[in-house]
């Protein structure tokens, strides 16, 4: 192509979380002088503000729902801004751009960033896998931020395996540490106690994330650990949950709610211990900035966690939904200073080595690039049976 490649990026929310922040530092980074990018998406949490703040042309959408008129829109939005490729992220997003696009011959890349259907209520889930296999048809690509994640897709009849890149999450260590070390959160500011063992998680608050389990862990500890406390950065709709738990527990002088944080590194110093209870994970950016901040980390073992933390090496993995084993994980290593610092010094050689945020983006510029010189070739995006090619 002559001019800039015309890519939209698709969101379904601009709440900090994964998807948000994987989007936000893909477009920081993608050569300017090759791409051209357009933000569509809610204005629902601060990640918008930063999409502006990049100097990026952002559309504010409400968040998808399934009807006639979000496709008409969306039909309408990518017929004027001259849209070359279309990437989505989110379920909603992933219906009306991939069909909107398929329309009008607009190659599309959907990122599922993790593969969500079992909080569905039984019968929707095979409706749901239903729609994602066509929705796959009409799809050049499909990237998964994980190999666990591809073989799920797979294994579920999602996509082809021609069509499935797999392109892992990837952070900018050195931001995360100029974030600390110039404007880290005091543990005086929080009420924190020199003699405290801290522990905590960065999510959003959703289901999946289990954060009760972290409360009932700390419940278990409290008496043997007096000064334990736990820090939860974020929110979402399951926040209120969350708080009335902790009280129910009386939990309330060793749970601290900080909300969200526009550079959440900066609580890193007050750490002892990373923890994250998640029931499932595609591949999470929070454990991977703990690590590269040179935490120790305690997991659940699930297939994204398992891509990130070597057990015994970079960290522990536990059984999932068991209070009881993460509550004994987390003990053992706050009473065991030096095993932590070992495993958080190799904890971030294995980020910094594995999960550069340079390599995530230049794989998916090379998608770009594919995708739209499968269009200006006039090679269909997704022919029925083909797929597009793996990169």
């Amino acid at each position: 192509m002559t001019r800039p490649i015309r890519v939209l990026e698709l969101l379904v929310s601009t709440i900090p979380g994964g998807g948000p922040r994987h989007v936000y530092d893909l477009v920081r980074y993608l050569p300017r002088d090759e791409f051209e990018v357009v933000i569509a998406a809610p204005r629902d949490g601060l990640v918008f503000d930063q999409f502006q703040a990049l100097g990026l042309e952002v559309v504010e959408r409400p968040i998808p729902q399934l009807n006639p008129w979000q496709l008409l829109t969306t039909v309408r939005l990518l017929r004027e801004r001259a849209v070359d490729v279309v990437h989505t992220h989110g379920k909603g997003a992933g219906f009306h751009g991939r069909m909107a696009a398929h329309r009008l011959g607009i190659p599309t890349i959907h990122t599922f960033h993790g593969i969500h259907y079992k909080g569905f209520p039984r019968w929707i889930q095979p409706l749901y896998l239903g729609l994602e296999r066509g929705l796959a048809r009409r799809t050049h690509t499909i990237i998964n931020v994980s190999a666990a994640q591809e073989a799920e897709g797979l294994a579920l009849g999602l996509f082809r395996p021609e069509q499935s890149a797999v392109v892992v999450n990837g952070i900018a260590v050195e931001e995360f540490d100029r974030a600390g070390r110039e404007s880290p959160v005091r543990r005086e500011s929080l009420g924190l106690g020199a003699d405290d063992l801290v522990i905590g998680c960065v999510s959003r608050f959703d289901p999946v994330k289990r954060l009760e389990v972290l409360l009932h862990v700390v419940h278990r500890l409290k008496d043997r650990l007096p000064r334990v406390m736990l820090i939860l950065v974020g929110g979402g709709g399951e926040e209120a949950r969350i708080r009335r738990l902790a009280w129910e527990l009386g939990l309330n002088r060793h749970v601290i709610f900080t909300g969200f944080l526009e550079a959440p590194a900066r609580v890193s110093s007050l750490l002892d211990l990373y923890v994250a209870s998640s029931q499932k994970e595609g591949l999470p950016l929070s454990l991977l900035s703990a690590m590269g901040a040179g935490l120790a980390v305690v997991a659940t073992d699930v297939p994204g966690h398992r891509e990130v933390v070597i057990p015994g090496e970079t960290g522990l993995l536990v059984p999932a939904e068991d209070p009881a084993a993460l509550a004994e994980a987390v003990a053992s290593l706050l009473a065991d200073p030096v095993r932590r610092l070992r495993l958080g010094e190799a904890g971030r050689r294995r980020v910094l080595k594995e999960f550069g945020l340079q390599t995530m983006v230049d794989s998916t510029a090379a998608i770009y690039r594919r995708a739209a010189r499968a269009r200006s070739l006039s090679i269909p995006a997704a022919p029925a049976g083909a797929g597009g090619q793996r990169p």
